[in-house]
């Protein structure tokens, strides 16, 4: 198995772990708003950041221009992400959100020439399959009114990404790993963090992150393990195709819904409860993603 493997698959297990804190730890425990939330990650990443530009970046050209901009495209896809959850079903939107691989494997093709053998293209559509079909949920019973309009933006927001991606596999080819991180922290900063920075919520989010007892997971979460998790990302584009290595951090879902059954069977009292049908389709799920990496890593 190639190294670029394991580093994709690693990213996509230590987000996955970043999405269950802030969900359970952060969002459950301590209430934080979505506003503030994105603030915190915009400035956490670009504290991060500029340490790293301090000691790596020693000029500016081209690819760091487009390391920038790949942090202000991910802020704009993720903005695009988070109206659509406010019109669509969770499921709908994060269903149509984990395709985000196929317009990756597109995008390559067409602007990157990146042509992969066809059973490679076979073993990634059977992951996407197991991406989307993890995000199935059979109590979602609620009516939801069809927006054209929702749909449209978060097929956006997936191409956004998508371009992100292309765009990190082209930057990493070109300068070092911190640097790309780097600037693309400033960019997320630019996008997530400035325009919700007015003085009353950059008072809330001060008085929030000075409250240890409250912000202690979401440190752990979005400024620690959330460093890690895109650095290892960044790590695998330097030698695995992109479309690939999307596929393979896409997977995300599928560690999530594993980590939440792990806890609910050692006795952890979610807010959420499993039926007994979902919990077989979480298992078919990850059943496809464990054919397609093993496809990936020995064809």
């Amino acid at each position: 198995m190639e190294l670029w493997i394991l580093f994709a698959l690693l990213s996509s297990i230590l987000f996955a772990i970043v999405s269950v804190l802030d969900k359970y730890a952060v969002y459950d425990k301590s209430g934080i708003s979505p506003y503030l939330l994105n603030m915190y990650v915009g400035y956490s990443n670009l504290i991060v950041s500029l340490f790293f530009l301090a000691i790596y970046l020693r000029s500016f050209n081209t690819y760091h221009f487009y390391a920038l901009s790949v942090g202000i495209i991910q802020g704009i896809s993720l903005i695009a992400l988070f109206w659509a959850l406010k019109k669509l079903s969770v499921t709908r939107a994060m269903t149509m959100w984990s395709s985000y691989p196929f317009w990756v494997a597109l995008i390559s093709f067409i602007f990157m020439d990146e042509n992969l053998k066809l059973i490679q293209i076979a073993f990634m559509m059977v992951i996407i399959l197991g991406s989307i079909t993890s995000n199935v949920s059979l109590k979602d019973s609620k009516e939801y009114n069809f927006s054209l309009i929702s749909i449209f933006i978060i097929i956006f927001g997936t191409i956004f990404f998508a371009t992100s991606q292309v765009l990190n596999k082209v930057v990493v080819s070109e300068i070092t790993v911190l640097e790309t991180y780097g600037l693309r922290g400033v960019g997320v900063c630019m996008t997530l963090a400035l325009p919700f920075s007015s003085i009353n919520n950059l008072k809330k989010l001060k008085d929030y992150v000075l409250n240890l007892e409250k912000s202690k997971y979401l440190f752990l979460a979005e400024t620690v393990i959330a460093t890690f998790a895109y650095l290892t990302i960044l790590i695998a584009l330097m030698t695995g195709p992109v479309s690939l290595v999307a596929s393979l951090s896409g997977t995300r879902p599928v560690f999530i819904v594993i980590i939440y059954i792990f806890l609910n069977l050692i006795g952890f009292n979610l807010s959420e409860k499993l039926i007994r049908n979902e919990v077989i389709i979480k298992l078919f799920s990850a059943f496809c993603v464990g054919i397609g990496v093993f496809g990936i890593a020995y064809f």
